[in-house]
């Protein structure tokens, strides 16, 4: 789900459209059921943390382009922006990242990427990771360790786990920008989007 339904459920109440929030509402629920079900056989806690993880519909869909081959629709006609991946290399590329106060690798290429272009070759400065966990404001963090092939960049952030509540999953940003008053406004400010993150609390 990547926080996606939660989205889903508050657009479709800011659009008065009260109709399918029901059902919405009624999967999230049902996708925690299984969700927790698997995790005990995984050794994991059933619940990540005390609120799932929030995310926004441009997050899910640039994932989705990893995933997807071909479709027989032009998906350029959907109105939602595709970002290049954000790629976490620490922790076994992001899904096992120990639960503690740490510097994260990242890496993004960001060629033909809109609004990167005053960036590339530089050494971070007015970049930022920013993450969305829990029901929490976004977090950013200024990048550091910056290096470049080109246009691919390489770059460290802190994850400031212990006061932001981030186990299970957190989903990051590289962002242009660092003070955002809700997850959707990341979206704006968002160069390379998402990287994933999950911290695994363990029985």
């Amino acid at each position: 789900m990547l926080g996606t339904l939660q989205d889903a459920s508050q657009l479709l109440a800011a659009n008065g459209d009260a109709g399918p929030v029901r059902g919405v509402a009624s999967v999230i629920g049902q996708e925690g059921e299984q969700n927790g079900w698997y995790r005990t056989f995984l050794g994991l806690k059933p619940s990540e943390k005390p609120f799932l993880t929030t995310s926004v519909a441009a997050f899910a869909f640039s994932a989705l382009q990893g995933f997807v081959d071909s479709c027989p629709f032009d998906v350029s006609q959907i109105d939602i922006p595709v970002f290049p991946p954000l790629s976490v290399l620490s922790g076994s590329g992001g899904l096992d990242v120990e639960a503690k106060d740490q510097s994260l690798t990242f890496e993004a290429d960001l060629a033909g990427t809109e609004g990167a272009e005053r960036y590339i070759g530089g050494q971070g400065d007015g970049l930022y990771v920013t993450y969305l966990t829990g029901q929490n404001l976004p977090v950013s963090q200024p990048v550091t360790n910056v290096s470049w092939d080109g246009k691919k960049v390489k770059f460290e952030a802190l994850f400031p786990f212990s006061a932001n509540v981030m186990q299970g999953l957190s989903v990051a940003a590289l962002t242009t920008k660092a003070d955002f008053s809700t997850p959707g406004d990341v979206v704006t400010a968002t160069l390379a989007a998402p990287g994933l993150i999950q911290v695994n609390d363990r029985l």
